[in-house]
């Protein structure tokens, strides 16, 4: 139940950020919205990126809380709250990029230049330090006891302390070591020329995610070997 309701928070959240993006309400600043290098040098690239923005974030909070919500009334199986939670979190990471590129075609057809903004050089950093963050969280999941928030939460693994345990540890080691690698790697885009970020950025960002959906799975299936 704790996790359901964690992702109805999340999902409240979502369309609490996003409804005053959607409509326009939110001017540029340097704490709330899309802030991409595009979006920051114009106020024009701002309220359109943004705007999209706000519905990307409204419509993933609406589905999940739907949900969330069939889950409260026993239609689904309260389990669904966790994969709601990480449901939410690839759609963000995979929208992110997407608006970025957005902005761009945004940028350029308002006129704004590459004099204007810092193109290609913020997001690899912001990705970085999103790999790392999911290494640090992995690490902790690797070493963790069965928890309503942390580590690898499939049912196998909730059913028994044991599995739990070998499914923990090597999904999170694994899952910390891939990336950090990852972030590494999109640290060194800084040092490139914006057509080699530019080139290199989605293909690395495609397999970290990949990389990221293949330990799932791959501990799912490790978990569910154990029981049986």
């Amino acid at each position: 139940m704790e996790t359901v309701l964690t992702s109805l928070g999340l999902a409240l959240l979502f369309l609490f950020l996003g409804i005053p993006l959607m409509l326009g309400k939110v001017k540029r600043n340097s704490l709330y919205g899309a802030r991409f290098p595009a979006t920051m040098a114009d106020d024009r690239v701002w309220d359109v990126v943004n705007r999209k923005t706000g519905f990307v974030f409204v419509a993933g909070g609406a589905v999940a809380g739907i949900v969330d919500l069939l889950a409260v009334a026993g239609v689904v199986t309260r389990d669904v709250g966790q994969y709601v939670v990480g449901a939410l979190m690839v759609y963000i990471l995979i929208t992110s990029v997407w608006l970025w590129r957005y902005s761009e075609r945004v940028a350029r057809e308002r006129g704004v230049t590459a004099r204007d903004m810092d193109v290609g050089r913020t997001e690899p950093l912001l990705v970085a330090i999103g790999c790392f963050a999911v290494s640090v969280i992995g690490v902790l999941s690797a070493f963790s006891t069965p928890n309503p928030w942390l580590g690898f939460r499939v049912p196998a693994t909730l059913a028994d302390p044991a599995v739990w345990h070998q499914v923990n540890l090597r999904v999170g080691l694994t899952l910390a070591g891939l990336s950090g690698v990852f972030g590494f790697m999109f640290l060194g885009l800084r040092n490139m020329t914006e057509g080699e970020r530019k080139r290199l950025f989605s293909g690395l960002f495609i397999g970290w995610l990949a990389a990221i959906i293949l330990v799932a799975v791959a501990g799912t299936l490790f978990a569910y070997s154990l029981t049986y």
